[in-house]
């Protein structure tokens, strides 16, 4: 019993892009925003959109406000009208729709009339007739070829979703009839490569569930290559729409979404279809798949692996572990990672199902639990000594400046960054201060131990390690992230290159922990701790590659190498 979803599931490139340029747009701006038309055909996305203050323009016209072009386009008349209305205009035009639209402009200049394979009536479609100036017409299939007029010349272009087979069908004929033809093929790959994908996920799985909306063209045609494998297959918009499908039946089943449908949608509908193939298990089984899920979302197992950091950072400096300095460690942890998920919890709805679920059920009960852990760590670090017992208090304290707005309301205007939680990437350094002041800064002054060579280089290496890992999730929740406007290194520099940073990053940690080594400057278990951040930086590959998905698995595995660290660090001292 498993869940396979299709690596080309999700948006597509223009509608990504589409969907950032308008919510950056929302997050810099106030007031409202206007897009022309739909920007996706999806209803969960433009409800989203709509809460952050974005509005279809539909009919109505506008003056001296924001308005931004759709991936479909629109037409030369209607971008002149919103220019000449004083209006903004932000182009978020799909770039295969733009080369479509400049094919018809270049080749009707030259004399040429455009057929259009798409559906009549579709917004890309009029987009694209706008364009040819009249001498245009749309043909949906070989039956329509027969009503055209004979034309001397003409160009074919296909809309960018356009099923290539009858594309070909059409561009087949078309040549019997038109002596001078141009043709075009302007279908997006992605939308083939999706096609495609689709046929082979019904040949390996039970069933398949397409993902997306009702009025989506991509998506339909989606349901209809899949259901013509005769496959089970179901359209769903959202994942209320699961129950009484009947999927608990089914052993195995696929999961594809169309080109506008958001992540955040695909992850409630996996999260949901897992939970009604659970009910297949034995009620043990539900049981400790339960706990596990619990242990992971709760920041639990994250905390177990703050321990063995700590564990792995005192075996490193000579230092002899004690149940004291460990307890410290799980239970800051515990509490500080709760505290952040609950103020973060509007993201989660959108990148994280699991852990929104948790927090809509438990949520009070955590925050509890988090209180008595903060107040334990602050006695336990109280009975190691007064300078221990400051630090974490102090720890706690800039905990909370982070979140406080401590710009002056004067200052305000002039100043972007309010807190210090708006500063972009700051989340991750200051988690990663935060571990290496508590995990391995604390301790070495109980034990009065001041700034060897052997304490800066485990700090360097904690810092760095959390640091990734923090950044792995980032890109994890890149989508929740942007919604909610909240900066991030992801979100600044992209993805691709947020993954080549940590890469180098994980190089250089290496390099220094190899040649510290050589010199015998540090003992032989920093070779040996190379591990597990080079793992986070692969996990995270795999991710990017889509080869792994974002899941309360995918959690566990990367929270795992902080529990390798400490594994390793027993290995290296007992054997």
């Amino acid at each position: 019993m498993k869940v396979k979803l299709a690596k080309t599931a999700g948006f597509c490139m223009g509608v990504r892009r589409a969907m950032n340029i308008v919510l950056d747009a929302a997050n810099k701006k106030s007031g409202k925003i206007y897009t022309h038309g739909p920007l996706v055909h999806n209803p969960q996305a433009i409800e989203m959109l709509k809460q952050k203050g974005v509005e279809i323009l539909g009919d109505k016209s506008v003056t001296n406000e924001t308005v931004i072009v759709r991936a479909h386009g629109i037409t030369p008349a209607e971008r002149r009208k919103i220019k000449e209305s004083g209006n903004l205009l932000c182009d978020a035009t799909c770039p295969h729709v733009a080369r479509a639209q400049a094919v018809i402009r270049r080749d009707i200049r030259k004399g040429y009339y455009a057929i259009i394979v798409g559906d009549k009536g579709h917004a890309e479609v009029n987009g694209l007739l706008g364009f040819t100036e009249g001498k245009g017409v749309v043909v949906e299939g070989v039956e329509d070829i027969s009503a055209l007029p004979d034309y001397d010349k003409a160009c074919v272009i296909a809309q960018t979703t356009q099923e290539r087979v009858i594309f070909n069908e059409v561009v087949e004929q078309l040549k019997t009839k038109i002596k001078d033809i141009k043709v075009y093929d302007t279908i997006c790959d992605s939308t083939s490569m999706r096609q495609k994908e689709v046929s082979e996920l019904a040949g390996e799985v039970d069933a398949v569930v397409i993902v997306g909306g009702k009025n989506s063209a991509n998506t339909r045609r989606l349901y209809e290559i899949s259901h013509a494998t005769g496959v089970p297959s179901f359209h769903i918009e959202e994942e209320e729409e699961l129950d009484g499908l009947g999927l608990e039946k089914y052993g195995n089943i696929g999961v594809m979404a169309g080109a506008s449908t958001p992540n955040w949608v695909i992850d409630k509908v996996i999260y949901q279809i897992k939970h009604l193939l659970k009910k297949r298990k034995s009620k043990l089984g539900q049981l400790l798949e339960n706990m596990g899920s619990y242990f992971v979302e709760s920041s639990l197992y994250l905390s177990l692996g703050a321990v063995s950091m700590c564990y792995a950072s005192l075996v490193f400096q000579g230092i002899q572990p004690s149940a004291l300095i460990l307890s410290i460690a799980f239970f800051y942890v515990f509490s500080t990672h709760v505290f952040n998920r609950y103020n973060e919890r509007l993201k989660d709805e959108f990148s994280d199902p699991a852990r929104n679920m948790l927090f809509k059920k438990y949520g009070k009960a955590l925050i509890a639990l988090a209180v008595v852990a903060s107040f334990t760590s602050m006695y336990l670090s109280y009975l190691l000594g007064m300078i221990p017992f400051v630090f974490l208090l102090f720890s706690y304290f800039m905990g909370v400046l982070y979140t406080v707005r401590i710009i002056p309301e004067k200052l305000q205007p002039f100043i972007k960054y309010k807190r210090l939680k708006d500063v972009p990437g700051s989340k991750d350094i200051f988690i990663a201060i935060a571990w290496v002041w508590v995990l391995v800064l604390i301790p070495i002054l109980q034990q009065h131990i001041y700034l060897s060579y052997k304490s800066v280089a485990i700090m360097g290496y904690v810092f760095l390690t959390v640091f990734i890992r923090s950044v792995v999730y980032d890109i994890v929740s890149i989508e929740g992230d942007r919604i909610v406007g909240r900066e991030t290194i992801p979100i600044l520099i992209g993805q691709k290159r947020t993954l080549a940073m940590l890469f180098v990053i994980s190089i250089i940690t290496a390099s220094f922990i190899l040649m510290s080594e050589a010199f015998d400057l540090i003992p032989s278990l920093g070779y040996y701790l190379i591990l597990p951040p080079a793992l986070m930086v692969l996990c995270l590959y795999f991710f990017h590659k889509k080869r792994i998905p974002a899941s309360t698995m995918f959690e566990a595995i990367i929270d795992s190498n902080f529990v390798l660290a400490g594994l390793i660090a027993y290995l290296w001292l007992h054997v």
